[in-house]
């Protein structure tokens, strides 16, 4: 008799734990960091920073580089001539 009561309260402790053990909604977990963002380099409005790669986007699909450019190449050829 005492074998059968404590089999059966296994069973209940069973039974009462394994509700904790179900899956659980991953809406719950903490939201992971995005990654880090690719920091945009400022476009050059002067022909120094035109010549400057390093620090600056010098996109030539962009109209407003390519003007920057051709007047830059502009001005360095006539600052040449002379």
């Amino acid at each position: 008799m005492k074998i059968r009561n404590v089999l059966v309260a296994c069973f209940l402790a069973a039974a009462s734990t394994s509700g904790a053990a179900v899956a659980h909604d991953p809406a719950l977990h903490e939201p992971t960091p995005a990654p880090a963002a690719v920091v945009k380099k400022p476009k050059p409005t002067t022909c120094e920073q035109l010549a400057d790669t390093s620090k600056y986007d010098v996109n030539l699909n962009d109209s407003a580089t390519k003007a920057l450019k051709t007047s830059c190449d502009a001005q360095k050829a006539g600052t040449a001539k002379k």
